[in-house]
């Protein structure tokens, strides 16, 4: 449904905004729940082994191979709108209203268990995987970072001349009391922000003025403590991004309203905002305006428009609507006109009793210039004798056009021909080949006997004698197509001499050649003219032309600019004739205003609930609007539904209405970039407690005492000193350190795109009380490993839908799952940089779109 530019510069604000921070937006075709099964199949071997002959081969500790077992394990990962992954250990959904749970907008996703309180009692679900527990390691770090400089401090100190523990402690005491301070991100963000980037400097910024200076700011910000905070870069980064989006039309107060909704984003770390559009609230604001604005628009008649003519030298429309009785700043929805840029929402210009000007550009339509064969379109047709498919196989091809390489799943035509659902363009020279079935290839070795070598490709599925074609291998000897001889279900061997492993593996395939390529067997006819100024879907009258059949009203599809399309089909014989006639808009169309409509939403008390909490979402003390424009542009959608629904019906108009809205919150509402990580509440309040800044003299008191004990040993070094301050901090600092283990972090930001890669970083810090090297049963560790576990999932190529479809309506997305592993076993590799890796593959399932968490 079209919104005019012209209801308001809120509206238009808003729109502009979203398309700034999202080019489309529209939320994430990913977005949601998702919880899938990882199988682990391979690890890479930390052992040299002996071979057939008893020989030892040392492995590639680079490359995980095959385990004789399989292990299995649950992963859970949350999408939200704007397509950011995260990875849960645990979630709930839970029914905000306890009678009620007929659609996703009654329920909620809730990760924190402190929340379960506000929801009503209920039997809910709850999913969850061991394999991921995590709490927010940035507390302990936080006490790390006070142990290392107290210990650092005090070695130093202790190796100076007349040193006492008096001078070590103080020394210690000194090095370590700023930590405290700088631990405290939050507040050291809030200071940037309050010194480089409040409304006024904003607002410059937005008018072209210096980021400089904050830019110098934002970069202390992120070095002056161990926290590491990137968010100042990132939020001036938005607002640039934002700005460079926004048309050229946008006024200085669009502007500075786009940036400072940006920074706003960055500057509330609540997700209020996010938790606003999720709330039950905003649900039953949207079924209650649907419903009023059905029964109010159902007793509002329609207007006839007898007309269009151009105005303004066709900047502007004029509608001829016989004693319209509207005035100049009247809103009006016009439904039923031939154009759809005709249609829709409208501010209007009153001319005269009989005429109204629309602020849109006026179409004439003209004679036609030619008529042709549309063959630029869906589905391409594809020939390849005795192909033996059936419909709904998918193929890959490959070696073809650009357009037509890929996964497709195909439709048979005949027995010879299939189809797949891609845009015609030619039939090249080099057609390409297809094939159904391929693989991955991970290993090659050499066979016993010299002459044959073998190929590591997990569950193959081939037999003795199949020619299959190797793409893509670093080994230039290994391409091209060979004929195999089956080992087991992953492997198998090929007639060629091994020359190496290749870091570079390729790929394998069984191909069939493509004999030809054409396009659907009946094209539409495409119709020419400049700057026709048409959309999709409109309708024109042809008069005039020597073809009889293309005479009348059609509905166009536009190809572009110069040309549009009609569902005529082409005849090469008569399809362009002499006499090409002229096309129009179709006549039609009519209108009924809005303010009614509008004036009935605002009596609606979950309407003006659901302002108020807008308002209150709005934070305090900057100049945002982002609730508030969201809101708006939902109710906007919902009125515009029920304005132009033509149907007498209240209760279909509700309906309409109300998908109308939730469209619009899914899809049309801006949604903001956040930062890449924010402090969370557990680990703010931990760094502002008494016990953490009360763990300096605690730690330069142990330090001191181990660091002079030390020095009076004659073989004692300043690391020695250090390492003996380090130990003694940690043991007395062993209850802080378990208190900053509970700050709980309930889902952890991944880096990537989802539905391409994503990835993370687990870590569990070495003096944790889990660490597994601080187990009780191992005294001799006092401080124990970081462990660090990095996980990453790869998507699988799809046919071009973005997801596959399982039964009863999930979409299921798989991949692989690859993990590497430090800190359980001594660094692999020639530079000691490998950890432990385990690789295997996913599948996802999503059942839930919901695309916020813990929204109430």
């Amino acid at each position: 449904m079209k919104l005019s530019f012209s209801l308001s510069s809120l509206l238009a604000c808003a729109f502009w905004t979203a398309a700034a921070v999202n080019s489309s937006a529209e939320s994430s075709p990913y977005r949601g729940l998702w919880v899938g099964e990882v199988a682990l199949g391979k690890v890479n071997e930390v052992t040299v082994p002996l071979d057939a002959q008893n020989i030892p081969r040392a492995p590639d500790p680079a490359t995980p191979t095959p385990t004789f077992d399989a292990a299995n394990f649950r992963v859970i990962v949350h999408v939200d709108a704007m397509g950011r992954a995260s990875l849960l250990k645990q979630v709930a959904i839970l029914a905000r209203k306890a009678d009620l749970q007929k659609t996703e907008s009654d329920m909620a996703l809730v990760t924190d268990e402190r929340l379960y309180g506000s929801f009503p009692p209920q039997a809910a679900t709850r999913i969850s995987s061991a394999v991921f527990d995590f709490g927010d390691a940035k507390a302990t770090a936080a006490v790390n970072a006070v142990i290392e400089r107290a210990a650092s401090a005090a070695a130093t100190a202790a190796t100076q001349s007349g040193a006492t523990k008096a001078t070590i402690k103080t020394a210690a005491q000194n090095a370590a009391t700023p930590v405290i301070a700088q631990a405290d991100a939050a507040q050291a963000f809030t200071t940037f922000l309050r010194n480089h980037l409040d409304a006024t400097k904003v607002r410059a910024i937005a008018n072209g003025g210096s980021t400089s200076a904050a830019r110098t700011a934002a970069d202390a910000l992120k070095s002056g403590s161990f926290y590491q905070d990137t968010r100042g870069t990132e939020v001036l980064d938005a607002i640039q991004a934002t700005l460079a989006a926004l048309p050229s039309t946008a006024t200085q107060q669009q502007r500075e309203q786009a940036a400072l909704n940006a920074a706003a984003s960055f500057i509330e770390t609540s997700q209020g905002y996010e938790r606003f559009l999720a709330s039950e609230l905003i649900g039953d604001a949207i079924t209650d305006a649907a419903a009023k604005a059905a029964s109010t628009a159902e007793s509002i008649p329609f207007a006839p428009i007898t007309g269009f003519e151009t105005a303004n030298g066709g900047a502007a429309v004029a509608a001829v609507s016989p004693a319209h009785g509207l005035v100049t700043g009247d809103e009006i929805a016009i439904q039923g006109a031939g154009l759809s840029s005709y249609n829709g929402l409208h501010k209007v210009t009153r001319i005269d009793d009989n005429k109204i000007r629309l602020a849109t550009p006026f179409v004439t339509g003209g004679a036609i210039g030619g008529f042709a064969a549309s063959d630029q379109i869906a589905p391409v047709r594809v020939t390849s004798p005795a192909h033996g498919l059936a419909d709904g196989t998918r193929i890959t091809v490959r070696g073809s056009l650009a357009g037509y390489n890929g996964s497709h799943l195909i439709t048979v035509v005949d027995a010879n021909t299939f189809t797949i659902p891609v845009v015609f363009s030619s039939d090249p020279v080099d057609r390409g080949l297809w094939s159904v079935k391929s693989g991955s290839i991970t290993n090659f070795e050499s066979a016993p006997g010299g002459t044959l070598l073998k190929v590591v490709s997990p569950n193959h599925g081939l037999n003795n004698g199949q020619a299959i074609d190797i793409q893509g291998s670093g080994q230039a000897s290994y391409n091209g197509s060979k004929v195999i001889t089956r080992i087991d279900a992953d492997s198998f061997t090929i007639p060629v001499v091994f020359g190496g492993n290749p870091a570079v593996k390729g790929s394998w395939d069984l191909p069939k050649a493509i004999d030809g390529i054409a396009p659907p067997a009946s094209v539409p006819t495409r119709i020419t003219f400049a700057n026709h100024g048409l959309s999709t879907g409109d309708r024109i009258v042809i008069s005039g032309s020597a073809k009889e059949d293309y005479n009348g009203e059609q509905v166009v599809e536009v190809i572009d600019s110069g040309t549009f399309s009609i569902g005529i089909p082409w005849d090469s014989t008569t399809g362009d004739p002499g006499v090409k006639g002229t096309w129009a808009p179709a006549p039609g169309g009519q209108w009924r205003r809005t303010a009614a409509i509008r004036a009935a939403l605002d009596q609606v008390a979950k309407v003006a609930a659901a302002r108020t909490q807008a308002a209150n979402t709005k934070l305090s003390d900057f100049p945002e609007t982002r609730a508030p424009d969201a809101l708006e542009v939902v109710l906007s959608s919902i009125i515009a539904e029920a304005a132009l629904s033509a149907s007498p019906l209240a209760i279909e108009i509700g309906a309409a209405a109300e998908a109308a809205g939730r469209a619009a919150l899914s899809d049309s509402v801006a949604r903001y970039p956040r930062a890449t990580a924010t402090p969370s509440t557990d680990y703010s309040d931990f760094v502002r407690s008494s016990t953490f800044s009360g763990s300096v003299a605690i730690a330069a008191e142990a330090a001191a005492t181990a660091a002079l004990k030390e020095k009076a040993d004659l073989l004692a070094t300043t690391a020695s000193i250090k390492d003996k301050a380090t130990e003694a901090a940690i043991n007395a600092l062993s209850s802080v350190l378990s208190t900053a283990a509970r700050s709980l972090l309930t889902e952890l930001p991944m880096t990537g795109d989802f539905g391409d890669s994503i990835a993370t970083e687990i870590v569990l810090p070495a003096n944790h009380p889990t660490n597994p090297f601080r187990h009780r049963r191992h005294p001799d560790h006092t401080s124990g490993i970081d462990i660090r576990r990095l996980v990453n999932l790869s998507f699988q190529a799809t046919d071009g839908e973005m997801l596959s479809r399982t039964g009863y309506g999930v979409d299921r997305i798989s991949g692989t799952y690859a993990e590497e592993i430090f800190g359980l076993h001594k660094p692999l590799g020639p530079s000691k940089n490998i950890g432990l890796k385990v690789a295997g593959t996913f599948q996802l399932h999503r059942i839930s779109l919901i695309d916020t968490l813990n929204g109430r």
